[in-house]
């Protein structure tokens, strides 16, 4: 029975004890005292997240660093927002009002994307930096 949970949560860490149980013919209360046990004994060592990070040429992504004349930040994020290509937005301290993450399949689209940002009324500045590679907490 240990195998089949130990083999389970190497497939999907990420599995309730319920859906654990109840793939290995188990209720949730005795798989999660066979879990335990195998953490405690050092079968289980941890939970990771694999993560494979974009190397595809025809995926890019830009840091845009935003100054904006809007007293209204929280409408001007709404508005990136309902942009396909946003990814995700800081206020920050400095030069920019706002660093914002974009992505897209191709640099004709990231382009567009930066165009139409630019175009707004309240985008006072733009600066943006082209991600041409991406290191995680294991760099190469």
């Amino acid at each position: 029975m240990d195998h089949a949970i130990v083999r389970e949560l190497a497939e999907d860490g990420r599995l309730s004890m319920a859906e654990l149980g109840r793939r290995v013919g188990l209720s949730r209360t005795a798989t999660l005292s066979r879990v335990r046990r195998l953490e405690d004994e050092g079968i289980i060592t941890g939970y990771h997240a694999a993560v494979r990070y974009p190397s595809d040429p025809g995926h890019h992504v830009a840091r845009v660093g935003i100054l904006t004349d809007t007293r209204d930040t929280g409408r001007y994020v709404r508005r990136l927002a309902g942009l396909a290509a946003f990814r995700e937005a800081e206020t920050v301290s400095g030069a920019f009002d706002l660093l914002v993450r974009f992505e897209a399949p191709t640099s004709a689209e990231l382009d567009a994307v930066l165009d139409e940002v630019k175009s707004w009324p309240t985008t006072t500045r733009t600066t943006t930096f082209v991600v041409l590679r991406r290191y995680g907490a294991d760099p190469p």
